[in-house]
C-alpha cells in the first residue's frame, strides 16, 4: 500500500502533567507507522537489516494545531513523497477521533551501512522507487538550523535507556531534551507549534553530552547538542501562548511561516 493508515490509542504513561500527550510519545508514534507502512511495502527494517543496512532520519518537521489528550485516539496517515539517490522523503498527517487534521509532519530519511555507518544507495531497493507518490506534505519543509553558539543548559553523559536498535541515540531523547529545557509554568502559560529537528551525527554509549538553547525571537527557540565537543543535533521549537480548546474543540492557527 503507497498510503498506510494507522490508528494509536493514547495511554496514561504517554501523557503529561496537563493530560496531553507528550511530544517525544507522538513522534514515536509517528516513526512507528512509518515502520509499519515501510513493513507492508518491503522495505522495513527486517528488509534492511538482511542487507546489512538500517533507516536513520536526518531531518524531521512537525505542525501540531493541538495535543490530544489522555485515552483518546489518533490515526497516523503516512506515505512516501519522493526517493532520490540516497535520501526519501516521508510525510504525515495526525487525526482526530473526529478524523479531523489536528497535525502534519514530513520528514527525510537515509539509508546506511551497518558496520561503516555510510549512506547506502536507494536503488539497492528494488521497487522503492514505485511507492514515490509525489503528494507534498501539509507543512513546509524542515528547515537548515544555524548553530548556536551559546547557552549552554546542561551535560550528561549517555546511558543504556538513551540508545536503540541502532545503537545510538533515540529520537525521542533529542526532544525529550528540549522540552525539558522549560519549566512547568512555561508549559502551562504555551503549546508547542512546530518543531524542526536536523540529525547531524550519531550520539553513542557513554558519548559526553552539552545541550544548548537560545531565544531568537519570542516562543521560537533554537538548540544544539555537541557529543564530545562534535555537533550532533540541532534543533528549533516555536511556541504559542494561545490557551488549549475546550473539551472536545479544536484550536485553528493560521500559519504565518515562509517558505524557506
Amino acid at each position: 500500500m503507497k498510503t498506510g493508515s494507522f490508528e494509536f490509542p493514547i495511554a496514561p504513561q504517554f501523557v503529561d502533567f496537563q493530560s496531553r500527550i507528550k511530544l517525544s510519545h507522538l513522534t514515536d508514534l509517528i516513526l512507528t507507522a512509518s515502520g509499519y507502512n515501510a513493513d507492508e511495502n518491503g522495505f522495513g527494517i527486517r528488509h534492511l537489516h538482511r542487507l546489512g543496512a538500517t533507516w536513520v532520519i536526518s531531518r524531521y518537521a512537525l505542525e501540531m494545531d493541538y495535543f490530544p489528550k489522555q485515552y483518546e485516539k489518533i490515526s497516523i496517515e503516512t506515505w512516501v513523497q519522493e526517493v532520490h539517490t540516497l535520501n526519501t522523503i516521508r510525510n504525515y498527517r495526525v487525526y482526530n477521533e473526529q478524523v479531523e487534521v489536528i497535525g502534519n509532519a514530513t520528514s527525510v530519511w537515509v539509508m546506511i551501512n551497518l558496520e561503516t555507518r555510510r549512506p547506502m544507495e536507494l536503488k539497492l531497493l528494488e521497487g522503492i522507487h514505485d511507492f514515490a507518490t509525489l503528494q507534498p506534505s501539509g507543512i513546509d519543509r524542515p528547515l537548515k538550523l544555524d548553530a548556536v553558539e551559546d547557552g549552554l543548559i546542561d551535560e550528561f553523559s549517555i546511558k543504556y535507556t538513551d540508545i536503540d536498535i541502532n545503537q545510538h541515540v533515540n529520537t525521542v531523547h533529542y526532544l525529550d531534551w528540549m522540552v525539558d529545557s522549560f519549566t512547568l509554568e512555561e508549559h502551562r502559560a504555551n503549546s508547542i507549534h512546530r518543531i524542526d529537528v536536523n540529525f547531524m551525527n550519531e550520539v553513542v554509549y557513554a558519548d559526553q553530552v552539552a545541550v544548548y538553547k537560545t531565544e531568537i525571537e519570542q516562543n521560537d527557540f533554537r538548540f544544539e547538542v555537541k557529543a564530545n565537543d562534535k555537533t550532533a543535533f540541532r534543533g528549533r521549537m516555536v511556541r504559542k501562548s494561545a490557551p488549549y480548546p475546550p473539551e472536545g474543540g479544536i484550536l485553528v492557527q493560521e500559519s504565518n511561516f515562509l517558505n524557506l
